[in-house]
């Protein structure tokens, strides 16, 4: 009854606005901005919902029954996909457009296969890519739900996929990163092998990967 969704100024740390997310069990997820930044949407628990981010009024909530969300949403085809979490595991791909409780007339589609728990999704036109606890990579038609096609990892993955120019990055515990050409047929380019225990999402940036594992931290680049 109690959670919240704060904005806070950058420079001072001072409250812009306090949104309420009404009933909602405990959430892991972090929030994103659609709508070109006029909205943020924040999932965990059973809901899903979306924020003005300049008043904090809460404008739409849609019924995402699963507790222990960590999957972040993501945007495209002009959907947010989300996932719910361990009782009620779903993939969900929401309408944007909605005011109020938009559970009845806003979700677009919903698949049981493939549901991501740890690893975030990521979308590359026209698909979804996800991977399940039990270390699944799917590939799913995004504006549809329906799967196109799924392969079987090699060891853990917490770290969730990244797109960098064109390529599919997918980071194992192991340490071991698939490249892949994204489509509509699993297409491996090769893997690379750090050989350390590797947790966390890698970052890119200005032409740059860059890679937490439990020893070090790497920047990956041409020389």
């Amino acid at each position: 009854e109690h959670a919240v969704v704060l904005s806070l100024d950058t420079a001072t740390g001072a409250v812009r606005w306090k949104g309420k997310r009404g009933a909602s069990r405990v959430g892991h997820v972090t929030p994103i901005l659609v709508d070109e930044g006029a909205q943020v949407v924040s999932a965990g628990g059973d809901r899903v919902q979306g924020f003005d981010t300049q008043t904090g009024e809460r404008i739409w909530s849609i019924y995402s029954q699963g507790e222990g969300v960590t999957p972040s949403p993501v945007v495209g085809e002009g959907l947010i996909f989300t996932s719910s979490g361990f009782e009620a595991p779903t993939v969900r791909a929401i309408r944007m457009g909605g005011e109020g409780d938009i559970t009845e007339t806003h979700i677009a589609w919903e698949q049981k296969k493939g549901v991501p728990v740890l690893a975030s999704p990521l979308y590359v036109h026209p698909h979804l890519y996800t991977i399940t606890r039990d270390n699944i990579l799917h590939c799913i038609d995004a504006a549809t739900g329906d799967v196109v096609w799924n392969e079987r990892l090699n060891g853990g993955h917490w770290a969730s996929p990244v797109l960098a120019d064109g390529r599919i990055y997918i980071l194992s515990e192991e340490g071991v990163t698939r490249v892949l050409r994204p489509g509509p047929q699993y297409d491996e380019i090769t893997r690379n092998n750090l050989e350390e225990t590797c947790f966390a999402s890698m970052a890119v940036s200005q032409g740059k990967f860059y890679i937490r594992s439990s020893e070090h931290l790497y920047c990956i680049g041409k020389q």
